[in-house]
């Protein structure tokens, strides 16, 4: 049933649900217009003679997801061609251009004949799909050919829709056309393993916890135009991805003794960061700070500009990460990899990794000004204190590193990748095209 059904009924809603959806949507206009341009340069090559992946993810973040196990592949001794396709016009145009890749894809419009040219083109011997975004016709005419479709980094909550009356029919079908599914945890395991009748299922983790690790070394070592000294605090504060709701709860911070508060606004428009300067009251924009200069005592730091969220970390004593007074917490994973406290606000149950910490008692969410005053005010007189969760919070990141070499062994001896894809070089190579 659900074959046919997808096929003459619900994939052509689909395609003409995204062509109106393209007439209010700049974004979905801009994914077709680079579908349309794809078309055209799809020229059918010769099959590769290198071993060929091809790496799927919806968007920015999910291709974060999957650059671990591309570095890994590309540091070891086995030619390789690697491609990747994205679903997101976001994740094509920041991404696409990634120099570990041989070439960078939309995926097509999940129709036979675009797939089966899309295919054509890319040859792969082997497809990794991140953590979802699965399409039933890519699935489908992969298969035809033999080649392996594997998910990896999965996650199914035990209350998810997926799992509901109707849509289990629907998704049992999808899923039973994978040849595995790596997991991140047990828990997903099980949850998978009641749709996922007869497919391998393994547990390797999250590549997430290995990318933030990488970042964060990075961080630490990338040049930014502001240095730990110029901020002049016993104990610095950079406060992540904020909105105006976070603003509101950290304006009370800017004159705490032994305090100096950045601010990097989620947006850094000029119109919100003007607002965000009158609302603190005594603050300096870091582009108005000069090489050298030391920001004065109880003066607030706005970042606008984007970019340098993950180095500034670096500089931290504490981390507030904002979002979580709206549709959700941003990233908690970048700065706990610091090895630093870590605030939140109330609405971190949609962030698995944000639950995880709390739940380990590593990042504490402050429900209002009062709290969060309270809570940092500890913080900087307490320095031994807080040094001490930061350390903790640094072991719970780097304990659950290792999901990429994992999920790359255990597709070696399932022979879904050459036995010696690890065999490292004497020096990261990157892709040869």
């Amino acid at each position: 049933m659900w074959p046919l059904l997808y096929r003459f009924v619900l994939g052509p809603l689909v395609s003409g649900g995204a062509r109106v959806a393209a007439l209010f949507s700049p974004k979905v206009r801009r994914g077709l217009a680079g579908r349309r341009r794809q078309q055209v340069r799809a020229q059918v090559e010769p099959a590769p003679e290198r071993f060929a992946i091809h790496i799927h993810a919806a968007s920015v973040g999910e291709f974060e997801q999957a650059k671990p196990l591309i570095e890994a592949l590309r540091a070891g001794a086995l030619p390789l061609r690697i491609t990747a396709s994205f679903y997101s016009p976001s994740g094509f145009e920041q991404q696409g251009n990634y120099d570990r890749l041989d070439e960078a894809w939309y995926l097509p419009d999940d129709r036979p004949r675009n797939v089966r040219a899309f295919l054509d083109r890319v040859r792969p011997d082997l497809i990794i799909i991140i953590r979802y975004d699965l399409w039933p016709e890519f699935l489908r005419l992969a298969g035809e050919r033999d080649i392996a479709c594997v998910l990896v980094c999965a996650t199914l909550r035990e209350d998810s829709a997926r799992l509901r009356p109707i849509a289990r029919g629907f998704f049992r079908w999808l899923y039973n056309r994978l040849s595995l599914i790596d997991c991140v945890g047990e828990a997903d395991r099980a949850a998978f393993g009641t749709l996922a009748v007869g497919v391998p299922l393994e547990v390797s983790g999250d590549t997430r916890y290995d990318r933030v690790v990488e970042r964060a070394a990075a961080g630490a070592r990338s040049t930014l135009p502001i240095e730990r000294s110029q901020l002049g605090a016993d104990t610095v504060l950079v406060a992540g991805s904020t909105w105006p709701p976070d603003e509101a709860l950290l304006a009370p911070l800017v004159g705490l003794e032994g305090l100096r508060l950045v601010v990097v606004p989620h947006e850094p428009t000029p119109t919100h960061v003007a607002s965000l300067r009158a609302r603190l009251g005594r603050a300096v924009l870091l582009s108005e700070i000069t090489p050298g200069e030391v920001v004065p005592a109880g003066t607030a730091v706005i970042v606008d500009r984007t970019g340098i969220l993950l180095g500034l970390y670096a500089l931290a004593d504490i981390a507030y990460v904002g979002g979580a007074f709206g549709a959700g917490v941003h990233s908690v994973l970048e700065p706990a990899a610091y090895g630093i406290p870590v605030l939140a606000g109330p609405r971190i149950e949609r962030s698995r990794d944000a639950t995880a910490l709390h739940d380990a008692g590593l990042l504490e969410v402050v429900e209002d000004a009062k709290a969060a005053y309270a809570s940092i005010s500890r913080h900087v007189s307490l320095s031994r204190r807080r040094d001490e969760l930061g350390a903790r919070t640094e072991s719970f990141v780097r304990e659950r590193a290792g999901a990429t070499t994992r999920i790359l062994e255990g597709l070696m001896r399932r022979s879904l990748l050459p036995a010696d894809a690890l065999a490292q070089h004497e020096a990261t190579s990157g892709p040869s095209k």
